[in-house]
């Protein structure tokens, strides 16, 4: 059976993030693995991912504090209870490919501050370290989000580049919370823009006739930049889920913009990241 993995660095957000987590799991009926990182001895007063790791303490023991709050809710849940393992990974990559290699893993959930200073820095080494060692999605949750529930998600792309395989998975994910999915399109860089009519003739035959989810959309995002576009996903389209390519269309500007230059200007959402 397919698994989600929590990373636990035993931080705040990781709790944060392992509840949504679990609710996940419930509507995906999917199992968990929870995966404990090192505690690490930092030498500044800000915690995250450091490129090098300093000097570690012994491995936690499995059984962790984490681990038995979620096996509390559990079994409060009146539905599919998903089978929780936890493991404790050491900081070696080899960890992360034999847990992969082993089990088939649906997605990887990371918690982050993403109000820190370094939050773009803790954002980037998570891709490094999580989507590229294994080549699945990575679903990074703000510390501030505080919803269950995923009611309108949005993937930003170009509708003639948005990938079949991308798109069916995130159908399914809409199906367990009867979500609306929309495809917010935004000519690629370098290419034309494309008129309305045109976009939607690829999205009804390209797209939208292969995927067959009732609550599917195209979007026509302003292609002159002229508008902020976080401000009219996450403000105007109130998306609670925003959806990106690693390193595709506006991915780095878009990314700069959420966690740097504006995070505090809106309701930072969920950002699931698919491998480029």
């Amino acid at each position: 059976m397919k698994s989600i993995i929590i990373i636990n660095d035993h931080s705040p957000e990781s709790e944060h993030a392992a509840i949504f987590a679990l609710v996940m799991a419930q509507r995906l009926g999917v199992n968990i693995i929870l995966a404990n990182l090192p505690v690490l001895k930092l030498t500044t007063d800000e915690y995250g991912w450091t490129e090098t790791f300093p000097e570690i303490d012994d491995a936690v023991a499995v059984d962790s504090k984490l681990m038995k709050n979620l096996l509390e809710r559990k079994m409060l849940h009146q539905g599919f209870k998903p089978v929780i393992q936890e493991l404790s990974l050491s900081c070696e990559t080899g960890d992360l490919y034999r847990l992969a290699s082993e089990n088939e893993i649906l997605m990887v959930i990371k918690g982050l501050d993403e109000f820190l200073p370094q939050a773009l820095l803790n954002v980037n080494l998570a891709i490094n370290n999580l989507l590229h060692k294994i080549q699945v999605p990575l679903l990074i949750i703000p510390s501030s989000w505080s919803e269950n529930e995923l009611k309108r998600m949005v993937y930003l792309t170009d509708v003639r580049f948005c990938g079949i395989g991308t798109v069916k998975f995130l159908a399914n994910l809409a199906t367990c919370w009867d979500a609306n999915l929309v495809i917010a399109h935004s000519a690629a860089s370098g290419l034309p823009l494309m008129e309305t009519s045109q976009a939607e003739e690829v999205f009804n035959e390209e797209v939208s006739r292969q995927i067959c989810y009732k609550k599917l959309f195209l979007n026509m995002l302003d292609q002159d930049g002229a508008t902020d576009t976080l401000e009219v996903v996450v403000s105007e389209m109130k998306a609670d889920l925003l959806v990106l390519v690693d390193q595709h269309f506006h991915f780095n500007f878009l990314t700069q913009q959420y966690f740097k230059d504006k995070c505090s200007l809106y309701n930072p959402v969920p950002i699931l990241i698919f491998p480029s």
